[in-house]
């Protein structure tokens, strides 16, 4: 006769809709048995590639293993992994759930943000990014996404800010065009690629047309703030 407050469980996958699709499920669960009060919360959840296996993970000392896990834009903790976080920041700022915890936010290890020279992977920028969003644009307007892309459209509590997070997790293709609506000027772009951490970039908005150029095929992150 007792309701549970909360529900919670580990999640590590490849696709940025899993968490809010596994929040689904949860939340129509809870609701049928007459809990729709209960929290959901992810206590653990990270990027887990489609190459590689936790097999993998375990073989450190395996050539082909640590190419797979560690090396080049679609490892563990490069581009692709932070494409992805972005992702999945953005999806999780409109699903069911309560709480969702990325593992691990430490400053060594190879599940967190730094390597144990104090490096830092790509992925901090991502969660960097992200931070500064959230502190600076309150409120989350409509943005669909299609194809690779995954869009966050956001303004600043007072509406005088607007932006839009552009992740594009695995896509291939060098030119993005997204139509908006709302906005007249693009006032800066900022670029997370393979080879750039949060640098200065370029875009056209024409027309109500938005074009991002990506310096290379790998995936990419680009947050444009308008006027």
């Amino acid at each position: 006769g007792v309701a549970p407050d909360f529900i919670s469980w580990h999640h590590y996958t490849s696709d940025p809709m899993c968490l809010s699709k596994s929040a689904d499920r949860a939340r129509r669960l809870c609701d049928e048995l007459g809990f729709p009060n209960c929290e959901l919360i992810v206590n653990e959840w990270h990027y887990f590639g489609p190459n590689y296996s936790w097999a993998d993970m375990q073989r450190s000392s395996d050539p082909a293993a640590k190419a797979r896990i560690w090396e080049g834009p679609d490892s563990h903790n490069g581009i692709r992994s932070s494409a992805f976080t972005l992702a999945t920041l953005a999806n999780i700022q409109r699903s069911e759930l309560s709480q969702a915890y990325y593992y691990g936010c430490r400053h060594t290890g190879s599940w967190g943000f730094k390597n144990e020279l104090q490096e830092k992977y790509k992925v901090f920028y991502a969660l960097r990014l992200f931070g500064r969003i959230v502190k600076d644009y309150r409120t989350i307007c409509a943005s669909t996404g299609e194809k690779t892309y995954t869009l966050f459209a956001v303004k600043s509590a007072d509406g005088a800010k607007k932006g839009l997070l552009v992740a594009d997790y695995g896509g291939k293709e060098r030119t993005i065009a997204i139509d908006v609506k709302g906005v007249s000027a693009v006032r800066a772009v900022t670029l997370l690629d393979h080879t750039h951490d949060l640098t200065p970039h370029a875009a056209t908005l024409q027309g109500g047309r938005l074009v991002l150029e990506k310096p290379d095929a790998n995936s990419a992150a680009f947050f444009v703030e308008f006027e």
